[in-house]
């Protein structure tokens, strides 16, 4: 995906596609917000009487659940240029030059701002200085910006590394292949080894033990 791509094509392709990510991130920030009262709480549950509203309910609560499920592993996908997902925008960066380039984006957005003093010097000579200082400052301060990118850029790939090679994350997608994508008796991952179960926290409350 990123082999033939200049740098500057990354970089596009990754903003590009980082909005899309953030669009569908913020739909499953939506759905966990919402999750929180209708399914891993009895709050919403407690007020539906025994009838067949209560049946409906219970449907609508566990495609809530689900739909989460399906919506929080689209966004970890595997990268693919067709896929709108973190690691795909990771590996558009996951480069010393790209994250260099980012940081000059950075660095020269900063310093190139027209910063105006409130009040400045009436005298020309000492307009001249405090216009040359705040120059200097402004300099200093795309740098340190463009410092400061470069540091959440590593970090980011860093903790996108991490989490796909989290064992949680490996429970939760092979939860969505087997029983929400599709209906299996054993998952390609599964055949390979012993996946790790959710952790009861991450569970709806019907499904966690009795304390």
């Amino acid at each position: 995906m990123v082999e033939r791509r200049t740098i500057t094509e990354r970089i596009e392709l990754a903003k590009t596609k980082m909005e899309k990510v953030l669009d569908h991130f913020l739909y499953v920030v939506e759905l966990h917000a919402n999750n929180s009262f209708v399914v891993h709480l009895s709050t919403l549950a407690s007020r539906i009487p025994v009838s067949y509203a209560a049946n409906a309910f219970n449907v609508f609560q566990r495609s809530m659940y689900q739909i989460e499920i399906v919506r929080l592993c689209a966004i970890w996908d595997r990268a693919g240029a067709d896929r709108e997902s973190i690691p795909t925008v990771v590996d558009l960066i996951d480069s010393a030059d790209v994250i260099e380039m980012l940081a000059e984006e950075t660095r020269s957005h900063h310093s190139g701002m027209s910063s105006r003093l409130l009040n400045p010097s009436d005298d020309p000579e000492l307009a001249a200085i405090e216009h040359d200082e705040m120059r200097k400052s402004e300099i200093w301060f795309g740098h340190e910006q463009a410092e400061q990118a470069k540091t959440a850029l590593r970090h980011a790939i860093d903790a996108t590394r991490a989490i796909q090679c989290s064992p949680q994350l490996a429970s939760v997608i092979n939860l969505r292949h087997k029983h929400l994508a599709h209906s299996l008796t054993q998952t390609q991952a599964e055949k390979g080894g012993p996946i790790p179960p959710m952790k009861y926290a991450d569970a709806p409350y019907w499904t966690r033990p009795s304390q």
